[in-house]
């Protein structure tokens, strides 16, 4: 435990480097403050588990820990058991931009073939998240959709379209934004 300082006075100290050091990185399905969170508790680990009598200084030993952290947390994001919560639409999100709107759960629950108006908007939205030439997509977008539906993970549609998975990222979430306005 490193005893020189309090662990309030530490984590305000490091506060900068563990943003600069979070900066670095990017996380599936989370924001920045998470990569942060994420440093922040590298920082604490750091602060219970230094020896002096190792050699290092304690802010050698601080970054070392925060990094390992943001590269632990970068990993199991990327893993395909959290593709899910990454992908996920929350059954609570509303249909329609009213009031009483109801939810996609709602909707799901009373089927699309239950009002003839219903099953030609659903039909015409299965072909606008599908068919290339009706499609409100980018290129791209329709690519990675594509995948996704096949059930590729980030990094496999980045080495097949040869894309960064951050550029991927970024176009799953204009794809969500796309099908958010359509409901």
């Amino acid at each position: 435990m490193y005893e020189e300082k309090d662990i309030e006075v530490v984590l305000e100290e490091y506060k900068e480097v563990v943003r600069a050091k979070a900066g670095l990185y990017f996380m599936l399905g989370a924001e920045k403050d998470d990569l942060i969170q994420e440093g922040m508790i590298g920082l604490v680990k750091a602060y219970n588990t230094y020896d002096a009598s190792k050699g290092a200084s304690f802010s050698t030993f601080a970054e070392l820990c925060i990094k390992r952290q943001l590269i632990n947390a970068v990993k199991a994001s990327a893993r395909k058991k959290n593709a899910p919560l990454n992908l996920s639409v929350s059954f609570d999100t509303p249909v329609g931009t009213e009031e009483d709107s109801p939810t996609i759960g709602e909707v799901l629950a009373a089927g699309y073939d239950s009002d003839p108006e219903d099953q030609v908007i659903f039909k015409e939205l299965m072909e606008l998240l599908v068919d290339p030439e009706k499609s409100f997509f980018s290129v791209l977008e329709q690519s990675v959709l594509e995948l996704l539906l096949q059930g590729k993970n980030y990094i496999e549609i980045a080495d097949i379209l040869g894309k960064t998975p951050k550029q991927i990222d970024n176009a799953i979430q204009r794809i969500r934004k796309k099908i958010k306005s359509l409901l």
